[in-house]
């Protein structure tokens, strides 16, 4: 039974291994330094499902995908074709250890060890080594990725069946979008123009003042690499009666209060906090396809609060594992204020229950179905 993986496409090219019967050299190895790739057409991640082999590493009986020069046969990879969309079913000619850079979208680069593997047909494939496979669950956005050195593996190294998840684009960042209105003490206020010790009015602590105040801004060349990036739109009533009251723009990871017996129904509870893009299903609520820029704001509190926007209730910033990784830099300043969160097993406790996955999409659908409003 085949074996699936996931890994990243990094492009077509010649055949870096002139011959298939063996290993490739290193002059040939090393024709692959330099070699870069950027963007959402030039970086995809792809499922891939394999033929595997079973070798012994050490005492150890194990299955791993076999090129076209190992010993113990070819394995046979079939995948849909990145640049054509058609099914492709190929074969590993070319099989090196790299070091990489990883460049994001505030330009800082991250430097990785990894292994790139080519196919008969020309497409190349990389994934991080077994060691780096933990650092991709930091990699929120990935803007591009230059090799920076690469050697050909020995004629009986097989490829481990090492995978990365194919949501390495994904944005796990809960933010607002500039000119979101924010209840505070003084009445409704742009959230860009908020500060830490600002008072805004919260639903279970009166109002708290903001810890931490932080910003990014997202251009056309970030949205198009990065789709996922996109804003979703709640246009003014998608949730209930003047909820919002204007429409609500925040990132796609952005948890909105949804409150009904439905939820009560599905998940045990009457509040729930469910990601913007789980709520695409209900009228009135859709990813901004045309978006060209948008500046997400993030406010941290002492704890995950519930707050007004635009007259719709909302979270705060959530500084959970993901979140703090893919904030980056940034993160330094959270620690400073929380040193707790360091210990990324250390728990930030909920405003709400978190609801995600196809569930939370079923009960947005119930809700259309029923005609019931997401908040009553």
């Amino acid at each position: 039974m085949p074996t699936t993986v996931n890994l990243l496409w990094f492009g077509n090219l010649a055949q870096i291994n002139t011959n298939p019967a063996t290993p490739a050299s290193n002059a040939q190895a090393r024709s692959l330094i330099g070699h870069s790739a950027e963007g959402r057409s030039q970086l995809k991640p792809v499922e891939i499902a394999g033929e595997t082999v079973g070798i012994r590493v050490g005492n150890q009986p194990v299955n791993a995908f076999a090129t076209t020069y190992n010993a113990a046969g070819t394995s046979d990879m079939s995948y849909l074709s990145p640049q054509t969309g058609q099914q492709a079913v190929s074969q590993i000619t070319g099989f090196f250890r790299i070091q990489y850079d990883l460049r994001l979208p505030d330009d800082s680069t991250v430097t990785q060890s990894g292994v790139l593997m080519q196919m008969a047909n020309g497409d190349i494939f990389m994934r991080p080594a077994l060691s780096t496979v933990s650092a991709w669950d930091g990699i929120s956005v990935l803007r591009g990725v230059t090799i920076v050195d690469a050697a050909p593996l020995p004629v009986n190294t097989y490829a481990a069946t090492i995978s990365f998840g194919a949501d390495i684009f994904d944005l796990p960042i809960v933010c607002f979008a500039a000119g979101t209105m924010i209840l505070t003490s003084q009445g409704e206020r742009p959230v860009q123009d908020l500060r830490p010790g600002d008072l805004v009015w919260t639903r279970d602590h009166g109002h708290q003042p903001i810890r931490w105040h932080g910003r990014r801004d997202l251009g056309a060349a970030d949205l198009a690499a990065n789709p996922k990036m996109r804003p979703i739109r709640i246009r003014a009533g998608a949730l209930g009666p003047n909820l919002p009251a204007r429409d609500l723009t925040v990132s796609p990871q952005h948890r909105i209060l949804v409150r009904s017996q439905i939820a009560q129904r599905m998940f045990g509870a009457f509040e729930l906090l469910v990601p913007a893009r789980q709520l695409t299903d209900a009228p009135g609520i859709d990813e901004i396809l045309d978006a060209t820029a948008v500046s997400y704001i993030h406010l941290l509190f002492d704890r995950h609060e519930v707050i007004r926007s635009d007259g719709a209730e909302t979270e705060s910033l959530y500084p959970g594992p993901q979140t703090l990784k893919a904030l980056r830099h940034a993160a330094e300043e959270i620690f400073a204020l929380f040193p707790e969160l360091r210990d990324l097993s250390a728990t930030f406790p909920g405003a709400r229950p978190f609801a995600t996955g196809a569930k939370a999409r079923q009960m947005v659908q119930r809700h259309g179905a029923n005609g019931r409003a997401l908040f009553c």
